[in-house]
């Protein structure tokens, strides 16, 4: 789980022992004991634990109370509220206290709805499929990860269509630039237009016709369109081949670029089955990991393999959802706590793997230390953004853009030629669009993407996010 930065008033636990034989050490205790509840080091306080229970809880300043009830065991958190039980608001007058679900808003409205029969039935037509010819795609895939895994089997997984087929080549660009070696990356392609598009930027790629042929191959127009939706499934099913397999795998979106070689990090970091990105958005929704599911490592074995079988599993929750990102998170939850999973979410105040949270932060801390280069990040990620076309811009203005305009949206029969030497740049393609978003050089003389915002330039660096 990523821990926020503490607050006044925020850096100390409170302990609690189910029996005396847990105290810490006597002597320590009674040193301690000049107030009545005595502080203490993690480690005193903690010497005689054989176990320890932990809950994360908001520390803000709402009528909260949290009860410790001694019972037949259970790993889940009750949540209760003054409510009418029919939907209604919040009343701490005149109602009881009734169960609600974690989602339940104190205006009444409901965070999260179960899958309704129609969303279920859409995805078992995806799903049949899938199964009947689950050997025969596997089969067909073995062959391409073995070629482009490492001896540790270990690859990059990306899905692409044809809509978002600039993103993945601007990836291979900024690599190529670099000089990073993506030999590792295999592509599950959509549509064959972009199976053909990676394999002459020099990328492997695979495309499963069974599966693939309904996906849409244009971009999605916005976070939780149909199109957006689809390609989330899309993005569950070639893990699972890929852990089906047995490999290890980086899972990436195309809207990516990397400065180091990102396996480096997850070799020197051995301990956890399954390492995401901090998304950011510490909300009830993405509670309580708020990984990002465009980009994440999974160690093989068999809790990480189950785990991707879930998920595939849950695919009505995706289209209920409209978010592949909530329902990974749902199942991270239980997943850990039933089966041990070792999960960690990079946090977000780190500096090595950033993304739309830090590019859109109000301080601009981080993106100024970037361009100052006090930080050395192993990626960036440009999530937190509405649609392909201002990704773009925004890379385009980050610095980060490599791909010449000629070979945008364009298919090898309209454009034989495309390759990494015809279509990439040595150095990036750097031009201003919106001057109250972060850009390698003042862009004063743009509109803002936020209307009545002043440059970012401009913009006074705040120490408190």
């Amino acid at each position: 789980v990523p821990i926020d930065q503490s607050k006044p008033g925020e850096e100390e636990i409170l302990l609690l022992y189910s029996s005396e034989r847990a105290f810490p050490n006597k002597k320590k205790y009674e040193l301690s004991s000049m107030t009545p509840i005595p502080a203490m080091s993690v480690n005193d306080a903690t010497e005689n634990c054989e176990e320890m229970h932990i809950i994360l809880t908001d520390h803000s300043n709402r009528k909260q109370c949290v009860a410790l009830v001694p019972q037949f065991e259970s790993f889940h958190i009750q949540k209760w509220m003054r409510v009418d039980g029919k939907g209604g608001k919040l009343d701490g007058q005149n109602e009881e206290l009734r169960y609600v679900s974690r989602g339940y808003q104190a205006n009444g409205r409901e965070k999260f709805r179960p899958p309704e029969p129609k969303h279920t039935r859409r995805f078992w037509d995806m799903l049949v499929p899938y199964i009947q010819n689950i050997d025969l795609v596997l089969s067909n895939l073995k062959p391409l990860v073995e070629k482009v895994s490492n001896d540790k089997k270990e690859l990059v997984v990306m899905v692409c269509n044809k809509g978002q087929s600039e993103l993945l080549m601007n990836f291979v660009c900024s690599a190529k630039a670099r000089n990073l070696d993506y030999s590792r990356v295999l592509v599950f392609a959509t549509d064959v237009e972009t199976k053909e598009l990676a394999e002459s930027m020099g990328l492997t790629a695979f495309y499963d016709e069974i599966n693939f042929s309904s996906m849409p191959s244009d971009a999605a127009r916005g976070y939780g369109d149909r199109r957006f939706v689809a390609m989330m499934l899309a993005k569950v099913f070639c893990v699972q081949l890929v852990s089906m397999l047995g490999y290890s795998f980086l899972f990436q979106d195309v809207d990516i670029v990397w400065y180091q070689d990102p396996f480096q990090y997850f070799h020197e970091h051995p301990e956890f089955d399954a390492y995401f990105q901090d998304d950011g958005a510490h909300s009830t929704r993405y509670a309580p990991y708020s990984a990002n599911s465009g980009f994440y490592y999974i160690r093989h074995n068999d809790r990480t393999q189950f785990f991707l079988t879930a998920i595939l599993m849950a695919g009505d929750l995706v289209i209920k959802t409209d978010s592949h990102q909530q329902a990974m998170i749902a199942l991270l939850s239980e997943h850990a706590s039933l089966y041990g999973l070792r999960v960690k979410v990079l946090s977000r105040d780190a500096e090595e793997f950033p993304g739309g949270y830090q590019f859109h932060q109000k301080t601009g801390k981080y993106m100024r230390k970037f361009y100052r280069k006090e930080i050395h990040p192993h990626i960036f990620h440009m999530s937190w953004t509405t649609n392909k076309d201002n990704k773009i811009l925004f890379f385009q203005q980050m610095g980060e853009w490599y791909l010449e305009d000629t070979c945008i949206q364009k298919t090898l029969k309209e454009m034989p030629s495309i390759s990494t030497a015809v279509c990439c740049h040595t150095e990036p393609l750097i031009s201003c669009h919106y001057r109250d978003k972060p850009s390698i050089q003042p862009c004063h003389d743009s509109p803002p993407i936020d209307k009545g915002k002043p440059s970012w330039w401009d913009t006074p660096v705040l120490e408190v996010e």
